[in-house]
């Protein structure tokens, strides 16, 4: 069959951003907060705990509606308008969940155990709840903060958003959005390459102003709350993460080990490119000019064939998926750059973004996005806090999809030269998970080291930027992106810091676990079982009870790192063989 190529908002909420049945929602949730005041006031927490996840599901499923109305169409006004009163509704929600935490600190031992005898299926998050009440301010500040977050803090991320929909990048006498000139940097061909590339250094450094003014006041106030609670820098990515730093400094040291034969892996594809030494636009490169172009329904198709080979239930969900008008993958003007998948808690359904260009990064991404949404299918079921997997995790469940069609598909190609063209797509990504975020971790970890002493300018951010390239790519290329501070969204994120090590953390876990399964042999159980368990664990005590290693060492990395290594190896080795 022929797999639709965009979504049905309209199933969700009809009428798109001006649907009556998302603003009588609305004005419901609005009523039943006011409940839950009530019950807070008089601390009923046994009655305030299961209203506040009902409401949670609400919220969810509301902000995933407009986040996939600003993305299909980034000059729809309306949606911009329902993004402010979804910030303000969950501002007064957030404040209420502050002071539900507050009271689950405060309250002597001997009642908050017979709370967890109540809530025994809920108990690790009403611990870590009342854990994170005691780390930060008393709630009246707490609430403060919130409040004047809407428009000092989050408000600069949206204007981030508003300005990336203004722009238009010049390309071949055509007028891209930002979103269509980012895929330009995967063409075969060289030229175009750095035009698109060029085109991208041209308007950003236009704008950089802006956007240094934008970076710089979100990270003002990011660091000004942490200052008042008496945190540095980590602990709220860590906490968010539930990780500990060890595990983090582990997971960086295994990834420095392995830089060596990365930068072999970079040299040769740059011999294979023609080319002295390769530049930040010839990373994503094709290794031949002649790559076939690939449809979204043979990208689709092979996607639910190698799923099927390890999972028919993961195989049965992506093809229900596709069918039902799930995802939006139309190459058209308009749409947000990226991709994401949104998970609709009510609905049990998700609903994934993409634009679809015919490259097989493009159907890696596919691959990715259908992870996340499986992900979901398997903690719907479960309570609303349970299904509150953080980050690293999750990244955990969609680079795992992504592993499991680039591992078979290159197991199964016989032919050396198209087996040496899926090996390079597939090192090229692992370049991007292990040094490009490397770069924007060191990027952001220096920027609030300065910031915190001064306003950094938009000419020193492009050096931070550019000196934690060259660091984190070993100054394997010729040129660098001085202005992916400013084109990369996830540095402007406001509702999770440092939006960019669970990627690598994602990454690598699912190698880990992609070795264990290999080593079972019963994959589809075991990996349901750990997704299960991704919203109600630490990252440490969930690599322990289902792959029994320890992640504040280094043993479980390095092997992860293995495959990688074996890959360049062959890598390569076919290089020399192979005849291009």
């Amino acid at each position: 069959m022929k797999f639709p190529e965009t979504w049905n908002l309209d199933r969700i909420y009809e009428g798109g951003s001006s649907s009556s049945s998302f603003q009588n929602c609305f004005q419901t949730i609005m009523e039943t907060i006011n409940t839950l005041k009530t019950l807070l006031k008089d601390k009923n927490l046994k009655e305030v705990i299961p209203l506040s996840q009902e409401i949670s599901f609400s919220l969810r499923e509301m902000k995933a509606f407009v986040e996939c109305l600003n993305a299909q169409d980034v000059n729809d006004s309306d949606a911009a308008t329902l993004t402010g009163q979804m910030r303000t509704l969950c501002t007064i929600f957030s404040n209420f969940e502050l002071e539900l935490d507050e009271s689950l600190g405060s309250i002597p031992d001997q009642e908050f155990s017979k709370l967890l005898k109540t809530y025994p299926e809920i108990s690790f998050h009403l611990e870590e709840k009342r854990k994170k009440a005691k780390d930060k301010l008393p709630f009246e500040k707490e609430a403060f903060i919130n409040d004047l977050a809407i428009d000092g803090y989050h408000g600069w991320s949206e204007l981030w958003d508003a300005r990336i929909g203004e722009m238009s990048f010049a390309f071949e006498n055509e007028d891209l959005s930002f979103g269509q000139i980012e895929n330009k940097l995967a063409d075969p061909d060289r030229k175009r390459r750095k035009e698109g590339f060029e085109s991208i250094q041209k308007e950003f450094s236009a704008s950089a102003n802006l956007f240094s003014q934008t970076l710089n006041h979100l990270g003002g106030f990011r660091l000004e709350v942490y200052k008042k609670r008496g945190w540095d820098l980590l602990k709220e990515p860590l906490d968010e993460n539930r990780m500990k730093k060890e595990t983090l400094d582990a997971m960086w040291k295994a990834i420095g080990n392995l830089q060596p034969s990365l930068k072999e892996y970079l040299t040769c594809k740059s011999a294979l490119l023609g080319i002295e030494k390769m530049s930040w636009y010839d990373l994503e490169a094709p290794i031949t000019t002649t790559s076939k172009e690939i449809s979204y329904q043979t990208a689709a198709e092979t996607i639910l064939k190698q799923f099927e080979s390890f999972s028919p239930k993961m195989a049965a969900f992506a093809k229900r998926a596709l069918e039902n008008h799930w995802i939006d993958a139309e190459d058209r003007l308009g749409k947000r750059p990226g991709g994401f998948c949104v998970a609709l808690p009510l609905a049990k359904e998700s609903r994934i973004f993409m634009t679809f260009s015919k490259t097989m990064t493009n159907l890696f991404t596919l691959a990715h996005e259908l992870g996340h949404a499986f992900h979901n299918e398997i903690v719907f079921p479960l309570t609303e806090m349970d299904q509150d997997a953080k980050m690293g995790v999750a990244e955990t469940a969609s680079t795992m999809a992504e592993m499991i069609v680039t591992m078979a598909t290159i197991k199964e190609e016989k032919d050396p030269r198209e087996r040496l063209f899926l090996l390079d797509d597939h090192l090229s990504r692992a370049v991007s998970y292990l040094m490009n975020i490397q770069a924007r971790f060191l990027f952001e970890t220096r920027f609030y080291e300065k910031r915190k002493r001064e306003f950094v300018s938009h000419e020193e951010l492009s050096e931070i930027m550019e000196e934690a390239q060259k660091e984190a790519y070993g100054n394997s290329l010729e040129t660098y992106h001085p202005h992916f501070w400013a084109a990369k969204m996830h540095f402007f994120f406001t509702d999770v810091p440092f939006y960019n090590f669970p990627y690598t953390f994602g990454y690598l876990f699912s190698l880990g676990i992609y070795n264990h399964a290999m080593k079972k042999g019963d994959f589809e159980s075991s990996y349901i079982a750990l997704l299960e368990d991704t919203g109600r664990m630490r990252v440490e005590d969930l690599a322990t009870k289902h792959l029994q290693t320890n992640l504040s060492q280094s043993q479980f990395w390095d092997e992860g790192l293995s495959v990688i290594k074996k890959d360049i190896d062959e890598y390569i080795k076919l290089s020399k063989e192979v005849i291009l």
